[in-house]
């Protein structure tokens, strides 16, 4: 049995080849995150009970195209304004998470402890911006940095700025 964890659900292979999935305790429409290349091979009908919206299905498909953590990254931190690597137990990372929703800001947010490859992420993240502690903050494609960056910019107005 291999078991991909995904930032609101875990996939598990079962022996013989089935798929069996769990959600745990997401908010509805929540994002949810998949990494690992033997997803592509899952049928979309198996992930229909999780009421996951086409658009989601293909998110769910389209990571597994990354050939590298990095490429994966570099794409999400392009493709979103706002974007944090975290992990779930750790307390700066709740702390940026809570200050981003109490500003209605709309993030992308990786739980890097509940993925396969997030370790591997972690490590791109160094090479991409010089940090490897979470949370790690991306904003308009440029890196802001970890908690206290991320709460300094709230207070001056630099982080409304940058979304501007």
């Amino acid at each position: 049995m291999k078991v991909f964890y995904a930032a609101a659900m875990t996939a598990t292979l079962m022996t013989g080849g089935a798929y069996a999935f769990s959600r745990r305790g997401a908010p509805a429409g929540a994002s949810v995150l998949l990494w690992s290349t033997d997803l592509q091979n899952i049928p979309l009908t198996h992930l229909n009970h999780l009421n996951l919206s086409p658009a989601m299905a293909s998110v769910r498909r389209s990571t597994a195209a990354y050939a590298t953590p990095a490429e994966f990254a570099k794409a999400e931190i392009a493709a979103n304004d706002v974007v944090v690597f975290s992990k779930a137990y750790c307390p700066f990372c709740t702390s940026t998470k809570q200050l981003l929703d109490q500003l209605k800001i709309d993030a992308k947010v990786y739980e890097l402890d509940q993925m396969e490859d997030g370790a591997a992420i972690q490590g791109a993240l160094l090479d991409i911006s010089g940090q490897r502690t979470v949370p790690n903050v991306f904003v308009k494609g440029k890196h802001l940095g970890g908690n206290d960056d991320t709460q300094a910019a709230a207070r001056t107005g630099k982080l409304q700025e940058l979304l501007k």
